[in-house]
């Protein structure tokens, strides 16, 4: 019997959260068509624990470091669902995650839904914490405007099946959400944000090792994006990359304040966050004048 909603989940080195990510989703109700695949690569105790204590959990694991866009492709070869929703194994789901999630779909044609992202056990994080946050998922803080948007959480995102398949086949062997969304909005469809589809984030990675997977997303993304460009085009991309910094800190400020929550955190964090965002642009830098290198192959969170 297909399921009616595929969850997938992408795991490299999880073991502090994958226990509670899986325990919270298991919690949705009595739901008889709901499948979990988790596409793992950890060399910690993460497939183990997923293996003893979640039985019901579809479990495809892989000996050698495979990065997320990978193992999330992975997990689409073998879903079933009609929906197919991507969770990072640091997503939290909220109470009814999983009956909103059905209810968009159902209420709303989009082939793409997104949800909220808030911050897990705020009051107790600290300002590093807060930073990383604001910078990767801000704003997608709630609360959000329902309604078409043109970028959606990769740790909180849904797709009706004919998105990504044709037939019974993928239409992708490796996931990129990006590229992905960017096509379909090409074809004249909309992105939907959902303010109801909530989880909380609870990333604890390192301050270090989150500068790095900035360089390395921001360079991975610049090498995809002009695979086929001209030099002319390229050079100008780099030109423009001292600019980016602050284009971005600019957006990101503009769209969190108006929120109106964790304004002093967010003032905290403002000089962190924009060293953040210059890892970035030093990525798309790097990633524009020489191409990704190997930086696609080393996105594991």
């Amino acid at each position: 019997m297909n399921a009616a909603t595929s969850v997938i989940i992408a795991s490299n080195n999880a073991e502090a959260v994958i226990v509670e990510c899986l325990t919270r989703l298991l919690q949705q109700g009595e739901h008889s068509k709901l499948e979990i695949i988790v596409a793992d690569s950890s060399t910690d105790a993460t497939a183990q624990l997923v293996r003893m204590r979640f039985p019901q959990v579809r479990l495809l694991h892989f000996t050698s470091p495979t990065s997320v866009p990978v193992l999330r492709g992975r997990g689409i070869a073998v879903a079933t669902g009609q929906i197919i929703a991507f969770l990072d194994p640091y997503s939290m789901v909220g109470r009814d995650w999983l009956k909103q999630l059905i209810r968009a779909h159902t209420e709303h044609d989009h082939p793409v839904i997104g949800g909220t992202v808030d911050l897990y056990q705020a009051d107790y994080q600290g300002v590093l914490t807060w930073a990383q946050y604001f910078n990767e998922y801000g704003m997608f803080m709630p609360p959000v405007e329902e309604g078409p948007t043109g970028i959606l959480p990769g740790s909180n995102i849904s797709y009706k099946r004919n998105v990504l398949y044709a037939g019974d086949s993928p239409r992708c062997k490796d996931f990129w959400k990006t590229f992905v969304n960017a096509g379909i909005r090409r074809s004249g469809k909309q992105l939907w944000q959902s303010s109801s589809v909530s989880i909380a984030l609870w990333k604890p990675i390192g301050f270090g090792g989150f500068l790095w997977t900035r360089f390395t997303h921001g360079r991975c993304y610049a090498g995809m994006r002009c695979v086929e460009s001209g030099l002319p085009i390229r050079f100008l991309r780099v030109l423009s990359t001292p600019f980016l910094p602050f284009l971005l800190q600019y957006r990101w400020s503009r769209q969190i304040w108006r929120k109106k929550r964790h304004r002093r955190k967010f003032l905290q964090t403002l000089a962190l966050q924009f060293i953040l965002f210059s890892c970035w642009s030093l990525g798309e830098f790097t990633g524009y004048l020489t191409g990704p290198g190997k930086s696609c192959t080393k996105l594991y969170y």
